[in-house]
């Protein structure tokens, strides 16, 4: 009898003409580029249409954006009359700019040393303590608090933040994460944000024709903004279309060329802040 043998196989059958791991950097590159166009296509989607939201829902985060910036405050007497203080004159200019009865200003005084302040989600205006401290008029105060009022007023705040937490919302979910509270978290730590040189523009003008309506004209506005010069030199020697945002010395030359010839009174401080130095 015969013995059966099994006959060779050629080497090329069931063989891949292609490796498993060039296969494999294959889809993992195809996704990624999927994923990312995904993202593009959301944030921006979510910053066209973020202007869009009645206010009246981002006005509902009040509370909570407030509590985030405004946790280690100390309520004192100088505390809460400088910020009723800075709220009137808040209300005054928000009025002077024809703001929608149902967007509300909150103003929030900081206990932080550093001049800046900012607007944030819920129509909150948060203002550092340091900032009172290195402005001489409530000109100079007025076109601060006029500037972060006309980012709420264009939805800035939003607008900025919509598509940070759109990508935020689809990574978790291809994550598999589901904490929506440390998104939520996540995105109301966002509101301390910078705008684009377009925004930023854009509320510049805004903010000196409420200072000319109130006062008459706009003498002073350019006060902040020198001082910043002035203690940070280097900013002038940054060419502008590498900032993402005017820069001091560029600001100041656009305010000082709105000024009335003759230079007026500036308007004092309110004496509320006299406790504040």
């Amino acid at each position: 009898m015969s013995r059966y043998s099994n006959p060779p196989v050629p080497h090329e059958v069931n063989v891949s003409e292609k490796t498993p791991l060039r296969d494999f950097l294959r889809l993992a590159l195809g996704t990624c580029l999927l994923t990312v166009a995904v993202v593009m296509v959301v944030f921006f989607a979510t910053r066209l249409f973020a202007p869009k939201i009645p206010f009246r829902y981002e006005a509902a985060l009040n509370e909570a954006v407030a509590r985030q910036f405004t946790h280690n405050n100390a309520a004192s007497a100088c505390q809460k009359a400088s910020e009723a203080a800075l709220q009137t004159l808040a209300d005054e200019l928000a009025r002077t700019m024809a703001l929608p009865p149902e967007m509300r200003v909150h103003v929030h005084l900081r206990q932080d040393a550093e001049p800046n302040a900012f607007a944030t989600l819920g129509g909150n205006v948060m203002l550092n303590r340091g900032l009172l401290t290195h402005i001489q008029s409530e000109n100079a105060l007025a076109m601060v608090l006029a500037h972060e009022i006309a980012h709420i007023q264009h939805r800035d705040p939003i607008v900025s933040i919509g598509g940070g937490v759109a990508v935020a919302v689809l990574f978790s979910a291809l994550m598999g994460n589901s904490d929506g509270g440390a998104l939520v978290g996540w995105a109301i730590g966002l509101t301390q944000m910078s705008f684009s040189r377009e925004q930023e523009s854009a509320a510049d003008e805004a903010a000196l024709a409420a200072l000319q309506k109130r006062y008459g004209y706009t003498n002073g506005a350019d006060e902040f903004f020198t001082y910043i010069t002035q203690k940070h030199p280097e900013i002038s020697r940054i060419p502008a279309f590498l900032s993402t945002h005017p820069t001091p010395p560029e600001r100041v030359k656009r305010i000082q060329s709105g000024f009335a010839p003759a230079l007026p009174d500036l308007t004092p401080l309110p004496a509320a802040f006299t406790c504040l130095s």
